[in-house]
């Protein structure tokens, strides 16, 4: 899909932004509510999937995280293209890696989205995927306890490895496993950019969801 064409003051640019979420240390200072239900994308790239939820479900709070400033930036901007200012959608620009070590808030989450992930296909790096043990310990940790997690992507490796991790894990339920998402063309999907590229291909789209016990 072509590389990414960095802007070198992105880091700058996304602070001055009202859907930005300028640290961690912010996000610690972002009161959770608890009548509202809060979702995590973790790679959100440019920001469609989680705009279009944000805007098909107001009472629902949305945060996207993205280590990529210049993704941010780009999500940003995409988001303010919309009509109205939506006040239930947020960006932050972080590793998700090392949320724990760095976050007050635990088991907040009703939902995690990871869509279209870096399969990172050497072996010796399997340990960055973002279905691999340590980050599936992660999950755990930031989702309520009947929450869930949804894992897309393109690439069949990625989607064998995700699901053989999964369900070797006995803490882990395996709640749907789908091939070929689009299959009957549903129009009820809500897709990301690279999603909508990769469907026009005619390429098959995996899904797993998931719960821990």
């Amino acid at each position: 899909m072509g590389r990414l064409r960095t802007i070198a003051n992105a880091r700058q640019l996304i602070k001055q932004e009202d859907y930005f979420i300028n640290d961690i240390n912010d996000f610690n200072d972002f009161k959770f509510n608890k009548k509202y239900k809060y979702f995590l994308e973790i790679g959100c790239g440019k920001g469609q999937f989680l705009i279009k939820n944000a805007l098909l479900y107001p009472k629902n709070i949305y945060l996207g995280v993205d280590k990529y400033a210049t993704i941010i930036y780009k999500a940003i901007k995409k988001a303010n293209l919309l009509d109205k200012k939506l006040n239930n959608l947020f960006f932050a620009n972080f590793d998700i890696a090392n949320w724990i070590q760095l976050t007050k808030e635990k088991q907040c989450f009703e939902k995690i989205y990871l869509n279209f992930s870096d399969p990172w296909p050497k072996k010796r790096h399997a340990k960055k995927r973002l279905t691999s043990l340590s980050f599936l310990n992660l999950y755990k940790h930031l989702l309520k306890k009947q929450g869930i997690v949804e894992f897309r992507t393109d690439n069949s490796d990625f989607f064998e490895y995700s699901l053989n991790v999964l369900k070797t894990n006995k803490q882990i339920k395996v709640l749907s496993i789908c091939k070929n998402l689009h299959k009957n063309k549903q129009t009820d999907i809500v897709t990301t950019e690279y999603e909508d590229k990769f469907v026009k291909l005619k390429k098959p789209i995996y899904q797993i969801v998931w719960s821990y016990k």
